[in-house]
């Protein structure tokens, strides 16, 4: 069954991926030694969304309702947290970070988990720097850059609700930087600098990687490898040991001038990484040594796995959806979402979720509910604004 596959993927708690409700549900099951059947397990889905011009964050119930409202320091950039129950917030013009709570609280019944629905609450809002902007979550940590003074503000996620004071890593200076965390090390570069460099959580820089990679932008982790986008191919780092590796795949002979890897995905079920690249995608390859492109039928804006990596789904800026087998490299459907991105124009965002996408559209004033098995459009929920950044909170467990 479906639960089973998400268990497996995301834990019981269910990882803060952008997720979505799939409508199906469990058979009954029993309380062990007490005998009696309690109600079916659900997955439970509320939806963030940040309006690309004003302040403000809503947070909707799958079907539209508006549970929650709030203003914020300044237009948000979304990110889903390990768990399901948070969405980090990073206000780059407001030079503050906030913890959104969803409301989903759990409560542990042994062999299964009571879902508790409560009102949505900003749970922190930090100064941790000037300018946030790039972010990296993994299980453990979440990572936010600032541009402003080159400082990485490092969350331990475990301590989620309890603590949300960071660590702060100093990396020298103002840039444009990306971050990511492998194992516990963090690795963090920038656009102008062209260098990456290694610290420990403390602060301490341990390694300056020799080489180069100009204009430095987009990461992503996949198991003990991390790949970070240059102007000139793709910058891969591997942990041995104590110490990393790095090595550098050149783009393809006959790369279009301005062609390159910027922002980067992955997923543990496959032995790539994925970015963007011109009219199409990059397949990045780390044990082989080989950059793959994958063309498409427009340039990629936004793109992700499903949770259980089964598919992975891009927005290209033609509006439209497309689902990729990543086996087969082969386009399975495509569908009209959203609007074309308009030059100057908000942008839309994409969150990926079991069975279901929900995306924005700032043109329109409208969240879409895309079903993903049926490549169709489910629904068009008129929230008004300009709504951009878009993040999922999902839960499974019992609601009583």
């Amino acid at each position: 069954m479906w639960t089973t596959t998400v268990r497996q993927v995301l834990g019981v708690a269910v990882l803060g991926l952008a997720l979505a409700h799939s409508g199906h549900e469990t058979a009954h099951s029993k309380h062990g030694a007490h005998g009696h059947h309690h109600d079916e397990e659900k997955l439970f889905t509320r939806i963030a969304v940040a309006d690309a011009r004003s302040p403000l964050v809503l947070v909707l119930e799958e079907e539209g309702k508006e549970l929650a409202r709030f203003t914020v320091p300044s237009p948000a950039a979304l990110y889903p947290l390990p768990g399901g129950q948070y969405v980090l917030m990073v206000h780059r013009a407001g030079n503050a970070v906030g913890f959104l709570w969803g409301g989903l609280r759990l409560e542990d019944h042994g062999d299964h988990q009571d879902v508790k629905p409560e009102n949505p609450y900003v749970a922190a809002t930090l100064r941790t720097g000037p300018r946030p902007t790039h972010v990296f979550v993994d299980d453990r940590w979440a990572a936010v850059f600032h541009d402003g003074d080159g400082t990485v503000a490092l969350f331990d996620l475990r301590r989620l609700g309890l603590d949300f004071t960071p660590r702060l890593v100093a990396t020298g200076g103002a840039d444009h930087g990306s971050v990511a965390v492998v194992g516990e090390s963090v690795l963090a570069g920038g656009v102008e600098g062209g260098r990456l460099e290694v610290y420990t959580p403390g602060g301490q820089r341990v390694l300056t990687l020799p080489q180069a990679c100009p204009r430095l932008h987009g990461q992503a982790v996949l198991g003990d490898w991390a790949a970070f986008g240059c102007a000139d191919g793709v910058l891969l780092v591997q942990r041995q040991g104590r110490g990393f590796l790095g090595r550098k795949l050149p783009n393809p002979p006959g790369t279009p001038d301005g062609t390159r890897v910027g922002t980067l995905t992955a997923h543990p079920a496959h032995p790539f990484l994925v970015g963007n690249f011109g009219q199409g995608l990059a397949l990045v390859h780390p044990k082989e040594g080989r950059l793959e492109v994958l063309p498409l039928p427009a340039r990629p804006w936004r793109f992700a796995f499903d949770p259980e990596g089964e598919g992975l789904y891009v927005l290209t800026e033609d509006g439209r959806l497309h689902r990729l087998d990543p086996g087969t490299r082969r386009v399975v459907w495509s569908l009209e979402a959203v609007s074309p991105r308009a030059q100057g124009a908000p942008a839309s965002g994409l969150a990926v979720g079991h069975g279901v996408a929900y995306l924005t559209d700032p043109q329109k004033g409208e969240v879409v509910r895309v079903d993903l098995k049926e490549g169709k459009v489910g629904a068009r929920l008129q929230v008004g604004g300009a709504p951009s950044g878009i993040a999922l909170f999902q839960v499974v467990g019992v609601e009583h």
